[in-house]
C-alpha cells in the first residue's frame, strides 16, 4: 500500500490529534482546573500523556502488522508486553502506594 494510505492518516491523527491533545491540556492547566501541586492531579496528568502514547503505539504496531511488516505473533507480543507493563505501573504507582 502507499505510503498515503497507510502512514499519512497516521501522521495526520497523531500529529493534529497531538496538537489539539496538548493544547486542551494546556487550557486545562492554565485555567487552574488541573492543579500540578496536587498528587492526584499529576497523576491523572500521567495517565492521560501513557493514554496518549500507549494508543499512538499499539495503532502504529498493527499499522504494521496490517501491512505484513510485523508478524501478528509479534504484534501481538508487543501487545502483551504493553499490557503488562502498563498494569505493573498501575498496581506498584496507585494501588501499592494506597495501601501503605
Amino acid at each position: 500500500m502507499p505510503f498515503s494510505h497507510t502512514w499519512l492518516p497516521y501522521i495526520y491523527l497523531y500529529g493534529v490529534g497531538g496538537l489539539l491533545f496538548g493544547s486542551g491540556l494546556l487550557i486545562t492547566i492554565k485555567s487552574g482546573s488541573l492543579d500540578l501541586k496536587r498528587p492526584g492531579h499529576k497523576m491523572w496528568l500521567a495517565i492521560l500523556i501513557f493514554g496518549f502514547i500507549w494508543f499512538m503505539v499499539m495503532h502504529a504496531v498493527w499499522n504494521l502488522a496490517a501491512l505484513g511488516i510485523l508478524s501478528l505473533k509479534v504484534s501481538a507480543m508487543i501487545w502483551i508486553i504493553f499490557m503488562i507493563t502498563s498494569l505493573a505501573l498501575v498496581y506498584f504507582r496507585f494501588i501499592n502506594k494506597a495501601r501503605s
